[in-house]
């Protein structure tokens, strides 16, 4: 997230004192946090852990550092902790979403529809679905753990990236072909 405006601000300030709170001192985190008509409202903390997912190439190529580099340089490195900005970039370098598919079916995977035009998107960059081989058993998506795969999209518009996303969700309800 940039720092282009006070509401970011609000949410990163809230962030830090929200693990100031919690004596965080040391590894990674991930912090959820909402915004309301009030303000910003936690909702969890996964202290010293990241959140299951590997936002790694985004934050690479959209900030410049990344939460594992940042872990290593906290214990191994001093000189380059202290480098590392507190804050995000005022503006990103592009825009980027890392989507989650989500399977509305379930049963035996007779055909991965619509790759082509998933990886054709100008913003896709990583499609990774769960399920790709015919037979596989395909659940339906409750939760992060049944995620039915990922797809990264970046570029440096974030009109585009939007207007794949919701392209994207279109695909996605006739992506997994179960019997």
């Amino acid at each position: 997230m940039s720092v282009e405006g006070s509401r970011e601000r609000d949410l990163i300030e809230y962030a830090f004192s929200a693990l100031e709170a919690l004596q965080w001192r040391y590894g990674p985190c991930h912090i959820e946090i909402k915004w309301t008509e009030r303000g910003p409202v936690l909702v969890e903390v996964n202290a010293g852990r990241f959140n299951g997912v590997d936002f790694k190439l985004l934050v690479d190529a959209l900030i410049g550092y990344n939460m594992y580099d940042a872990t290593l340089a906290a214990y191994a490195d001093e000189a380059a902790w202290e480098s590392l900005p507190r804050l995000p970039p005022q503006q990103l370098r592009g825009a980027g979403r890392l989507v989650k598919l989500v399977s509305s079916v379930q049963g035996s995977l007779v055909q991965l529809r619509h790759v082509q035009e998933v990886e054709s998107l100008p913003s896709c960059v990583a499609f990774a679905p769960v399920y790709t081989e015919e037979g596989e058993a395909v659940e339906l998506t409750v939760d992060l753990a049944s995620v039915a795969g990922f797809v990264t999209l970046m570029h440096e518009d974030a009109a585009v990236v939007q207007q794949d996303y919701l392209r994207l969700r279109e695909l996605q309800e006739t992506m997994f072909e179960v019997k």
